[in-house]
């Protein structure tokens, strides 16, 4: 391990993955590194999983950074997790949330380190985190992501380490690490540019914190790439038509840095981009995968920042072969990947999705029917309000068509309609900028919706405006019975049997 620990006093504290997760124990705070699916502990995970299919009574208080379905799979499929901060990110979690018996505490990232240093959470009893390696200093190096580790392991009472030796020693040279100062003592963060470097390659710890450490090398892999559908690919293609225009109109021929995240849509859209005319492409997003990284690979991405790197072999054969990736690529911490600051600076022009949107613009992103959530708010709604120019994609319908994802008012809002300047979806786009609420119901009535939903949502909007009328009408009774129609029918669509 000398390779990896240039820290002679830390080389000492070397040991097995069973012993490292022997300080972890029932009813513990353990926080976790991880950001966008990247950069988690795994080798401590599976000893955890093993004890507690063995028989120990063994559940912790989870927190991480960000979204990690491997945690959330593998300690919740096993009924280890009792309550999780700040995203669920896995269906078994989610389903033992919603019958209460995980508690979820769900925040958006931008909050996060906030929370973490005024110590909302309470006391972290441990911090397990993954690095490439310490430097002779006793800095950790990080891999996939940096996250929140910083705050995680500054208020944990001691640390576990896990170097993993699959992850790609090219990934020690993207990091760019800059922890703000906490107010009252804060500055201006001197980001003017996506890819710029205003911090350091390796996260700084304390040394007398760190309890043991662990050799590994398990890879780390995304799952398989969510397919494109005509829907997605149809709204790729009016956004495009959009974008086009908006280029040369407001952008003076060249887009802004863009914000996506993952699923089908964002594969859409990615692309599109690798399809279009754009050139110089940049990006500042909470993660990226395989579709951003072939952007970069093939010179239509200029500039990408980061806060976690979708790891799958395609995405390790990329790092590895694409020269002077450093000079294009940055991996940041959570601190600034989602800082509002940073984000209203660049003036991004954010692409987010949902589970609905109303007639009025206001996006469901996390809980289906209102109640039970899928995966948690994230980043999503801070870079929609921060945006320079903030866009909603969403198909118009789900379940083949037994659903409308545009509604009279949404069961659960994440993302306000203030923040929201267009929506499109597969039949078009509705541009709402400059209008009163009830001219954005117009236009999304109009561009956004299909069919017998369009009659049913025009016939509903006339209804709100005669009956409560004022600026932004609605019947709160008649909207929610959208989604008692659902449950007793199995459709949203009037007069289904």
């Amino acid at each position: 391990m000398k390779d990896r620990i240039k820290n002679a006093q830390l080389l000492e504290r070397v040991t097995s993955a069973e012993q490292a997760a022997a300080v972890i124990r029932d009813g513990m705070t353990v926080a976790m590194s991880g950001y966008a699916m990247a950069g988690y502990p795994k080798a401590v995970i599976d000893e955890l999983v093993r004890r507690k299919q063995e028989g120990e009574a063994l559940s912790i208080n989870l927190i991480t950074g960000a979204n990690v379905p491997f945690l959330d799979e593998k300690l919740g499929g096993v009924n280890i997790i009792a309550r999780r901060t700040p995203m669920c990110a896995s269906r078994a979690l989610a389903s033992q949330i919603n019958h209460g018996s995980v508690h979820y505490v769900e925040q958006q990232m931008n909050k996060m380190p906030r929370l973490l240093q005024s110590g909302s959470f309470g006391r972290i009893d441990v911090a397990v985190v993954e690095a490439l390696g310490i430097n002779a200093n006793g800095d950790l190096i990080p891999t996939t992501s940096s996250g929140m580790t910083w705050h995680l392991m500054n208020e944990a009472d001691l640390v576990v380490i896990e170097i993993n030796r699959a992850q790609s020693e090219k990934l020690g040279g993207l990091h760019d690490v800059f922890i703000p100062l906490a107010p009252p003592h804060s500055q201006p963060i001197p980001l003017v540019h996506t890819s710029q470097r205003i911090g350091g390659p390796c996260i700084p710890i304390n040394p007398d914190k760190i309890k043991y450490i662990v050799e590994t090398n398990i890879p780390e892999r995304s799952g398989t790439q969510t397919p494109s559908t005509p829907e997605t690919e149809k709204i790729a293609e009016h956004l495009f038509n959009f974008l086009e225009l908006e280029c040369h109109k407001n952008f003076g021929g060249t887009l802004p840095p863009i914000q996506m995240g993952f699923g089908s849509i964002a594969n859409s859209v990615a692309r599109a981009f690798m399809h279009s005319r754009f050139q110089g492409l940049q990006f500042f997003c909470g993660g990226i995968g395989e579709p951003i990284m072939e952007l970069i690979a093939s010179g239509k991405a200029v500039a990408v920042s980061t806060g976690g790197l979708e790891m799958s072999e395609r995405v390790e054969q990329l790092i590895n072969d694409t020269p002077a990736l450093r000079d294009v690529l940055v991996i940041r911490n959570g601190d600034i990947t989602n800082n509002s600051e940073i984000i209203g600076r660049l003036g991004l022009l954010t692409l987010n999705t949902g589970i609905e949107v109303d007639i009025y613009g206001n996006v469901n992103a996390s809980h289906v029917n209102g109640n039970r959530v899928m995966n948690g708010i994230g980043g999503g709604a801070n870079f929609a309000q921060n945006a320079g120019l903030s866009i909603v994609l969403i198909p118009s319908t789900s379940k083949g068509g037994s659903i409308s994802n545009i509604v009279p008012m949404v069961s659960h809002q994440d993302i306000c309609e203030h923040d929201v300047d267009l929506l499109v979806t597969e039949n078009g786009v509705a541009d709402l900028r400059g209008l009163d609420d009830v001219e954005r119901a117009d236009a999304i009535i109009a561009n956004c919706t299909t069919g017998k939903y369009r009659e049913q949502l025009r016939a509903y909007l006339c209804e709100a405006r005669a009956e409560s009328g004022g600026h932004h009408p609605q019947l709160p009774e008649a909207a929610f019975t959208w989604y008692r129609r659902l449950k007793e029918t199995g459709s949203m669509l009037e007069g289904q049997p």
